[in-house]
């Protein structure tokens, strides 16, 4: 695999099961804690991972465990973008915007919700499936952490 001048792409694609969401976890935090991002940063990419694999894996492909959703991490040097594809027919992310803010402790409705508050960007594209587009920049760059010590 070629590396992209930014730097690594890591790429996995994993069954439509509930119960491997673990291991996204996993690998976004490991990600997120090699690229030096602070605990509540690692936190919202990990837990907007998982919300944007839960929606692939519910609503996309309705935990069909034969069709993959695919997961591409791109290290950037200040920035981690995430894309999360699956093949579901998408949603129009206009209606979610015209939501009132979801009832944060209801079990369902809170994902799209969720991925916006917690991430500095995110975009969706349904040309081929559905493809969410996480992004999240360091809060601070590597070389100032480097002056203040």
């Amino acid at each position: 695999m070629k590396e992209p001048a930014n730097g690594p792409l890591i790429r996995i694609d994993i069954p439509s099961r509930l119960e491997l969401l673990g291991v996204v976890d996993k690998l976004a935090d490991g990600i997120t804690e090699f690229m030096g991002f602070e605990d509540l940063d690692r936190d919202a990419v990990a837990i907007s991972v998982i919300e944007a694999c839960t929606n692939a894996i519910q609503h996309g492909h309705h935990a069909d465990s034969s069709r993959p959703v695919r997961l591409t991490f791109e290290v950037q040097p200040d920035t981690l973008v995430v894309v999360v594809a699956d093949e579901g027919r998408g949603f129009d992310p206009a209606l979610a915007d015209q939501l009132p803010p979801p009832d944060l402790l209801a079990t369902r409705g809170r994902g799209i919700y969720i991925m916006r508050t917690m991430m500095d960007e995110v975009s969706f594209d349904f040309t081929r499936g559905t493809i969410v587009r996480l992004v999240k920049h360091r809060s601070q760059p590597l070389e100032e952490e480097g002056q203040a010590g």
